[in-house]
């Protein structure tokens, strides 16, 4: 960007492991690094099934050192602060964007007396992240002394007070460079599949009900769910449901990989089965590989600004495994009207490519910076 003001930029979420808002920081940060731009990316925890760093964007380790944690929980939440306030002192960015609840709570006073502007971003269903009387009024106290603040959809942005969202941006989730350039395949395989840690939040157990009920009609199909464990014991409850019900060779567990998109993109139908979702990254790139999606019509606006139902895709109750397994079967008994739909999904790259939507995050920074 010739004449920004912006030539050094930080990011700051919890870690990288495989998810969606760290899908989009590492879209951005390697966006970014090609207009030339510095980019380091603050995290507190390292994990080994991370997402691969793009060239040339760093790793800041702003985590506890070992004698730091057996302190209690306020201080480290305090030492975490200071370690994040002390690289922003040291890589003195143009400007701070923090992702999730917690390195906003984080960014926002670890930025202070350090002239650094500071862009939180909202990446969940607020009404969950921020439902609790402590959170809700917590985050407006501290979302106020941000300098701007990212929603993805306008019903997370409305979620918060006017002083917050007449100074904040609702920007896209970036998609990546492979997903737009990627083919059309006409010829689908035999796979519903799935994106998205084991949590309980993406429901699948009502998945794995809903393709038990496809399955009678279509048993040359299986399910493939791709994602890691996310350690609240919803792997181990649906493993368990699938070995009871025997549909171990059925309904397989596929673990996290590097890429999703190559190994999906010939899949005859996309779920996402979520309760909830801020802006669904999995579902965006699922739709620009020109896979017919299935989806929840869950709360925060991002499946219904994405899906025109009958359109682009199709949409079903949350928790509804019979309508569930109803459009999965309509996308599997009709290709025609399937192909029809995926088509009209991959315009979703005119306007979610990783190109335009970081120049609409910078473009906002600029415009926040002054």
């Amino acid at each position: 960007m010739n004449g920004s003001k912006i030539q050094k930029v930080m990011f700051h979420i919890h870690c990288l492991r495989h998810g969606g808002s760290e899908r989009v920081v590492v879209t951005l940060s390697s966006e970014m690094v090609k207009r030339g731009l510095e980019v380091c990316i603050a995290t507190v925890e390292n994990y080994e099934d991370e997402i691969p760093l793009p060239e040339g964007v760093r790793r800041i380790d702003i985590g506890l050192k070992e004698t730091e944690q057996a302190l209690s929980l306020s201080k480290q939440r305090k030492l975490r602060q200071a370690h994040l306030h002390e690289a922003i002192l040291k890589e003195k960015p143009d400007v701070l964007f923090s992702f999730c609840r917690g390195a906003n709570y984080r960014a926002v006073p670890a930025a202070k007396g350090t002239g650094v502007p500071v862009i939180i971003s909202v990446r969940s269903d607020p009404q969950v992240d921020y439902g609790s009387f402590v959170h809700k009024h917590y985050s407006r106290y501290l979302y106020r002394k941000a300098d701007g603040a990212v929603f993805q959809t306008t019903a997370a942005r409305d979620f918060f007070p006017p002083y917050i969202a007449e100074r904040s941006a609702v920007l896209l989730n970036p998609i990546s460079e492979s997903c737009l350039h990627t083919e059309y395949c006409e010829k689908k395989r035999n796979a519903v599949v799935a994106v998205g840690r084991f949590h309980e939040a993406k429901d699948y157990m009502t998945l794995v009900k809903a393709f038990e009920r496809v399955l009678k009609e279509h048993p040359d199909y299986t399910l493939e769910i791709y994602g890691g464990d996310s350690k609240d014991n919803t792997i181990h409850q649906v493993r368990e449901w699938i070995r009871s019900h025997h549909l171990t060779e059925k309904i397989l567990f596929m673990g996290n990989h590097t890429d999703v998109s190559g190994m999906i993109r010939d899949a005859a139908c996309y779920v996402l089965s979520s309760k909830f979702e801020g802006m669904p990254n999995a579902m965006m790139e699922a739709m620009a590989l020109g896979i017919p999606v299935v989806a929840t019509d869950c709360p925060c606006g991002g499946v219904a600004a994405l899906i025109e139902d009958g359109v682009n895709g199709l949409t079903c109750r949350v928790g509804d495994d019979e309508e569930m397994a109803a459009g999965i079967a309509k996308m599997l008994d009709y290709p025609e009207e399937a192909e029809r739909v995926a088509r009209e999904a991959m315009k979703i790259r005119e306007k979610a490519g990783a190109a335009g939507v970081t120049e609409a995050w910078l473009a906002y920074a600029e415009k926040v910076i002054g």
